[in-house]
């Protein structure tokens, strides 16, 4: 089939958005509350910085690479800390000629911001608020604000957000107080309706999760100033995760992910559940998580009783290794996957396979470069259902750009880059997860014009027990894996827990985490009962 340049919303033969880079649209299940709503899952990345500030990249950049793989964006430039030490030798000077620079530029982020919207895709326009004594806030506004209102007290700006009802999402809230940690006891819920859970920073769900805080100068991670200490003390708020990222990059895999549950893809759709807690926390891979309680969904605030059904619904990229209920902080139920897996994946069926690349030389070779990747991903005899990248910042560059592109759902066309130079997380590879229809005899084929030429096959009933693993050249050369295929009873669980409680004076909330086996996360908005 020719190549096509079709609408990123429209479908190919019924399976494929063109650039599937979200893949067909994930539809809700479960109740959607009273009035049964049914919600689509949208992907967005809420806070992210580039070189209007102190960052890299220009805006224009950040613009093409959210609206290439994300659903919607804020764009959350630094914009002030009036509570800034002075560092040795001026260093601190970096911070304020950065928000010199986003406030000279806060006409034209205003326009970029607004030329960016259309109906495939949502730009919100927002900056974040540093303090060292009341943490720090992204400021995300539902429309166009000409006032860049830079307060010195978090009570004032406040006010402000909802005097424009606007959001006001708390940052990386477990550093200790002073130190940039979220000061609590200014918490408001009519502007804080959520809190960011994870980013580049790290997790700040507990003291003892995954990721911890390590990347920065603020210290680790505060016991009193977790997630999950605030909700034991009566506080109400959804999770979120966004990246951070400093290299102009929205969305970067591995730094954090929102997805949020909405009737349609608009401002208005996606800011009202932000505001009812339809949200949830993804470390990178997108999985799409769906949670109610007694048909109500993640956010909720559900009468007092005593009989509770929770029902779950999770779509992984991966093969997941647990699915966690947490009550009141405390996890009472688990699901492991390989307890009821099929021996093997099943064929013909849907199968999803990690297509992972990059590696090369090590930085005490001192042989640091970019590399560039071109090639075509075909199937024969089956058809590509979704392709979801994880694609990571590095290597920054303000012209390099990483492109999957739909030719046909038989075809897709990669274009992208690795490097281990300031990789994040010294991972230096990128990756696409393909879910694929097929049977055992579809061949998957890898034509690879850069960094050489090559052609690979395999069928897709060898990759159920093997991967594929080849290099591009001698050795610390670059090189590339298909991954043992993933079975939809690996990746995907349905699931319901029944939970009586005798005590309904006393209100409880839940939420879900999901672990996939390659360590990537996933946390759903509580739901309160009570």
């Amino acid at each position: 089939m020719d190549s096509q340049k079709i609408n990123r919303r429209t479908f190919l033969g019924e399976t494929m958005a063109a650039t599937v880079l979200s893949g067909i649209r994930v539809n809700s299940e479960l109740h959607g509350g009273e009035d049964k709503k049914k919600f689509q899952l949208f992907w967005g990345d809420l806070h992210n910085h580039n070189a209007v500030g102190y960052a890299k990249g220009s805006l224009e950049r950040s613009i093409e690479l959210a609206q290439e793989h994300l659903d919607f964006f804020s764009f959350t430039g630094h914009a002030s800390w009036h509570d800034m030490p002075k560092m040795p030798g001026d260093r601190h000077m970096k911070w304020v000629n950065g928000f010199e620079v986003h406030s000279n530029h806060w006409l034209k982020t205003r326009s970029l911001m607004q030329e960016a919207n259309s109906d495939q895709f949502v730009a919100f326009l927002g900056y974040e608020w540093h303090s060292s004594q009341f943490g720090d806030y992204c400021m995300i506004f539902p429309e166009d604000q000409p006032e860049l209102f830079l307060p010195n007290h978090v009570e004032k700006l406040l006010d402000f957000a909802e005097s424009k009802q606007a959001l006001a999402i708390p940052h990386h809230v477990g550093y200790k107080v002073g130190w940039r940690g979220a000061n609590f006891k200014h918490y408001r819920p009519s502007a804080s309706p959520v809190v960011e859970v994870f980013s580049e920073h790290g997790c700040t769900e507990t003291d003892r999760s995954p990721f911890p805080m390590i990347r920065h100068s603020l210290g680790g991670r505060s016991t009193a100033n977790m997630i999950v200490p605030q909700l034991q003390k009566g506080m109400r708020f959804g999770f979120v995760a966004s990246t951070d990222d400093h290299l102009g990059y929205p969305g970067a895999y591995g730094e954090g992910v929102v997805g949020v549950w909405a009737e349609d893809l608009s401002s208005k759709s996606l800011m009202e559940a932000v505001r009812a807690r339809r949200t949830y926390a993804a470390t990178g891979d997108r999985i799409a998580l769906e949670v109610s309680l007694n048909g109500q969904p993640m956010g909720s605030d559900v009468p007092a009783t005593s009989d509770r059904q929770i029902d779950v619904r999770v779509q992984a990229e991966d093969a997941i290794s647990m699915i966690e209920l947490i009550r009141n902080g405390q996890v009472i139920e688990r699901h492991f996957p390989e307890d009821h897996l099929d021996e093997k994946p099943i064929l013909p069926g849907k199968v999803k396979c990690r297509l992972q690349y990059g590696w090369g030389p090590w930085a005490d070779l001192a042989m640091g470069r970019t590399c560039l990747w071109d090639m075509t991903i075909k199937l024969d005899n089956g058809k590509f259902t979704r392709a979801i990248p994880c694609f990571q910042s590095a290597p920054f560059s303000e012209k390099l750009r990483d492109n999957l592109k739909v030719i046909s759902n038989q075809e897709l066309r990669l274009d992208s880059n690795t490097t281990r130079v300031k990789c994040y997380g010294e991972d230096p590879t990128k990756s696409v997860v393909c879910e694929i229809d097929g049977a055992a005899d579809t061949t998957l084929t890898l034509q690879i014009r850069k960094p050489y030429e090559k052609t690979i096959s395999a069928r897709l009933q060898d990759l159920i027990d093997d991967n594929v693993v080849e290099f591009t050249g001698v050795f610390t050369s670059e090189s590339y894996i298909l991954h043992r295929l993933v079975g939809q009873s690996e990746y995907s669980a349905q699931i319901r827990w029944q939970d009586k409680r005798s005590d309904t004076k006393s209100t409880d909330w839940y939420y879900v985490r999901v672990t996939q086996n390659n360590g990537q996360l996933a946390w759903s908005s509580p739901i309160w009962v009570g």
